[in-house]
């Protein structure tokens, strides 16, 4: 279950700058600097509308972080929605911060151009224009230190000018009202997105791709790993969000089992012997129903040799209980899987994990194969590795080379098999991945 990014360019990083200050003139005025023309807006129309960014994640970065990581990001975001404002906005448009939340940006629109444009009308259209543009900036910029799906709550609302009223108390009660749509929306968008997984789920509308995985010497493909992928053109397309998000809302282990009989399904059509990798929870090892006779009948009428079968275990999930964990495996080991350690490298205890479980394979994370051949550190770090697995009787298989230069220095270190895009990306059939470089 636990889908890594398959290309090292993807993965989501924030690096803050060395010397890092916060730059003053990034910051946008608060609405009493631009109140005049605020209210001015008021007068013309009869009516105001305004739409709020609220990043309500920034003030846990800050708790978590301190202030240059919040400083950083606010400036971030900051930037996009002036490139936003430039781009997709009129001049006319007031664009300040609000007054008590520094987190929350809010958005002033003036008269339409032309007359008959009803502004009304277009609110919401335009307010989710905004979504579209900034929730990937803001994911991007947040997950990195979160770990979290953070997206930004867009709200929008209107204000009709009361003579009766103070400008002012209106143009207050608008912000709030706005923020209040903003938290609806972002709820709104929560539970649709939570009933779109459980369809997919229920429909077991996800599908397998398969990467080769090579031994370093020969560079023949001695198995292949399935990938899981959710629907194309949805949200769920990217498999790191398809999981990230079943995992926010509940639904590891329904996704997890879905994706694991999906893989061994798909399998069945590989016109290979060589070994398949398939991703799947701790947690889910214990499923009393794809374990004992009932995998052994899945194998028998998939035409699948357990003995190829090799489950990559993620520590995506702590194992808190390693006898139970043991207990549950040894179904698996009788009839002939090998199970092997995922992401080594970035765990919750992978020397504990290994020295319990011996796993028949360690496959070392991406984040030790990227640069391996410029980093001292990184190449002892896999040079004992290997020393350990052949002590143990396992086997390391590198994650994510993408370059001759990793390639040769882990050839050199000893490492015996590897995968990524240096030698084939994913692909549903074996027919389209090319052999190896």
């Amino acid at each position: 279950m636990n889908e890594k990014k398959e290309k090292a360019g993807e993965h989501v990083s924030v690096t803050i700058p060395e010397g890092f200050y916060w730059d003053r003139t990034l910051e946008m005025p608060t609405v009493i600097k631009e109140y005049d023309r605020v209210e001015a807006i008021l007068n013309e129309l009869g009516y105001m509308a305004c739409i709020t960014v609220q990043v309500e994640a920034l003030s846990r970065i800050e708790y978590q972080y301190g202030s240059t990581s919040y400083n950083f990001l606010l400036g971030r975001i900051t930037e996009s929605l002036k490139e936003l404002k430039d781009r997709e906005f009129r001049g006319k448009d007031v664009f300040v911060v609000d007054l008590y939340d520094a987190d929350t940006f809010v958005i002033f629109l003036s008269a339409p151009r032309e007359q008959e444009t009803r502004l009304v009308v277009h609110l919401e259209d335009i307010a989710d224009r905004i979504r579209v543009n900034m929730e990937q900036q803001v994911f991007d910029l947040l997950y990195p230190f979160l770990k979290e799906c953070a997206r930004p709550n867009i709200g929008y609302a209107l204000s009709i000018k009361n003579p009766m009223v103070s400008s002012m108390r209106l143009i207050r009660q608008l912000v709030r009202d706005a923020k209040k749509m903003g938290e609806f929306m972002a709820a709104k968008r929560s539970y649709v997105s939570r009933y779109d997984l459980q369809r997919i789920i229920i429909e077991k509308k996800v599908y397998s791709v398969f990467q080769p995985i090579v031994d370093l010497n020969s560079l023949e493909v001695i198995g292949y790993e399935a990938l899981s992928r959710g629907p194309e053109g949805t949200e769920f397309a990217s498999p790191w969000h398809l999981f990230l998000v079943a995992s926010e809302f509940g639904l590891s282990f329904e996704l997890d089992r879905l994706c694991r009989r999906t893989a061994l399904e798909a399998a069945q059509h590989l016109d290979t012997d060589r070994k398949i990798f398939v991703n799947t929870l701790s947690m889910t090892i214990h499923d009393p129903e794809f374990r004992g006779l009932y995998l052994q009948q899945l194998f028998e009428d998939l035409e699948i040799k357990p003995q190829n079968v090799v489950f990559e275990i993620s520590e995506k999930l702590a194992i808190d209980n390693y006898d139970l964990f043991r207990g549950a495996m040894r179904d698996y080991t009788d009839v002939g899987i090998v199970h092997a350690g995922d992401d080594i490298g970035t765990g919750y205890s992978d020397l504990e994990r290994i020295m319990e479980l011996n796993p028949g394979f360690m496959k070392v994370d991406i984040s030790f194969v990227k640069g391996v051949d410029k980093s001292y550190m990184k190449q002892e770090i896999i040079r004992a590795l290997v020393t350990l697995s052949k002590n143990i009787g396992s086997q390391v298989i590198a994650e994510g080379v993408e370059t001759k230069e990793e390639y040769e220095a882990l050839k050199k270190i000893g490492v015996p098999f590897a995968q990524g895009f240096l030698f084939a990306g994913p692909s549903r059939t074996l027919s389209d991945i090319n052999r190896p470089v």
